[in-house]
């Protein structure tokens, strides 16, 4: 079942950045540890939707031109919701705290992690899909 989750997921870790390159807004430079990263902002986000729920924005991550984050971000109403369907799809998090003031879900899919992230007073809610956990 943890492997139904990738059918929804438009973007896949590994892919090169030239499959999206016209679809891309250059956002900025993010370094991480010994990590550096190009943040792209998916230009045809209006129409885009996961588990049937519209995506506000998506992040795109790429080290050496290869997508090695992705964040969808959604309307805080949303958290719920998206929390269950991952739940369906994954299990319960194994990985559940508050930290300053954000809530973090965090589940394990193979090579992979997926962390949900709710920021108290923010209007919008993280996805992330990443090859490692701290990025």
């Amino acid at each position: 079942m943890k492997n139904e989750i990738h059918k929804h997921l438009k973007f896949r870790i590994g892919e090169e950045q030239c499959k999206h390159e016209f679809k891309l807004i250059y956002k900025e430079e993010y370094c991480c540890k010994k990590y550096c990263y190009d943040v792209y902002e998916f230009d045809k986000v209006d129409s885009e939707q996961l588990f049937d729920l519209k995506v506000e924005k998506i992040l795109l991550y790429y080290n050496a031109d290869v997508l090695t984050k992705i964040d969808y971000y959604f309307k805080p109403h949303l958290y719920t919701k998206l929390k269950v369907w991952i739940q369906q799809f994954i299990g319960i998090a194994y990985e559940q705290k508050l930290i300053n003031n954000t809530y973090i879900c965090s589940w394990y899919v193979g090579r992979y992690f997926i962390i949900l992230k709710r920021i108290s007073n923010n209007d919008q809610i993280t996805l992330s899909y990443q090859k490692r956990k701290y990025i």
